[in-house]
């Protein structure tokens, strides 16, 4: 089922805003061709096509959406009350995080391998999902394509049937004249940012390193001193395990989400000790400041002015109302 909620949400809308329009500019323009006798021979595999991406696109886009990355229950612990001196406790959801796991602001829940929150599904991408989310990315680049190929096929007859006197006149009106050239522009815009987000989540997915641990491991190195014995990511077990914990034959991830296999030379808590030593480096340069304005949490402050608006920090995650007064602990960005 899908979830309405979920899907009454800009990301989702625009994607499927995107999706559906090149498929029907795409049906029409193949519809003014069929007539065409140059064009006879691809009447039926167009159509084919056209609806063999279709398929792909919405049946992963909204499963990646519906069945989520996975929650961490709340009030998780390790079955060994040892184990918790090596894991991040979350105030939010009153619980442990497992190794991989970290707390969403905008699911409100503490997400197995959480990846990132995506807006144009709405929802995480975590280890659960991370599939879905992958084929959806991998099926949308060509069902664009083929929709910018008839588009353009019939634009250039249509220049030429309209304004050289060539061939027979294709009717069309000015309202699919400008939806179809929109949508053209639409999805060659679709087809480089999608197909980038896809090199990037399957680069993520053979390394086994999510965009979150990215950042840690960055920072892992960079804490290092020359001579100190350098930081090994724990998770990458080789290329063909990696991509195997993601896509099988199964259709679904292996393992919970909570156990993970590591490499020789690692424990299972490696990882999540790096990031307990980074929040205490993290910790003990922050510093508690009292605030002497108001500010309402809009990432453009335009009562501050136009400079300050526009010179707004760039952060990751939602920024944060204060009231004049209100004490607050600064980090800096990176440490």
């Amino acid at each position: 089922m899908v979830s309405l909620p979920r899907v009454i949400h800009w990301g989702p809308l625009t994607a499927l805003f995107i999706v559906i329009s090149v498929s029907i500019t795409g049906t029409y323009t193949a519809l003014q061709l069929w007539s065409l006798p140059q064009v006879r021979a691809f009447r039926l595999p167009n159509f084919v096509c056209m609806y063999f991406w279709l398929v792909p696109i919405l049946t992963n886009f909204f499963s990646a959406m519906n069945s989520g990355p996975g929650y961490v229950p709340m009030g998780w612990k390790p079955a060994k009350s040892e184990d918790e001196k090596s894991l991040q406790f979350c105030k939010v959801c009153r619980g442990f995080k497992p190794p991989r796991s970290h707390h969403c602001r905008q699911c409100g829940r503490c997400i197995k391998k959480m990846d990132h929150h995506c807006p144009w599904i709405n929802h995480c991408v975590g280890h659960s999902n991370h599939a879905a989310f992958l084929k959806f990315l991998f099926f949308v680049p060509f069902g664009c394509l083929h929709g910018v190929i008839l588009n353009v096929n019939f634009l250039y007859r249509f220049i030429n049937y309209e304004f050289l006197y060539t061939r027979p006149y294709l009717k069309i009106n000015t309202f699919w004249l400008i939806y179809v050239v929109g949508t053209v522009g639409l999805a060659i815009g679709t087809i480089i940012g999608v197909f980038i987000l896809f090199l990037v989540q399957l680069k993520s997915i053979l390394h086994n390193q999510t965009q979150i641990e990215d950042w840690i491991v960055d920072k892992a190195h960079r804490r290092r001193g020359k001579y100190d014995e350098p930081f090994v990511f724990p998770y990458d077990i080789g290329t063909r395990k990696n991509f195997a914990q993601v896509v099988n034959w199964s259709g679904r991830p292996k393992g919970d989400g909570i156990e993970w296999p590591v490499k020789e030379g690692s424990n299972k808590y490696s990882f999540t000790l790096e990031q307990l030593e980074q929040k205490m480096i993290k910790k003990s340069a922050a510093i508690t400041c009292s605030m002497k304005h108001s500010y309402s949490g809009y990432s453009c402050p335009l009562s501050f002015g136009l400079m300050t608006s526009l010179c707004s920090p760039r952060c990751g995650e939602g920024f944060v109302s204060v009231k004049k007064g209100d004490k607050v602990t600064i980090t800096r960005w990176q440490t």
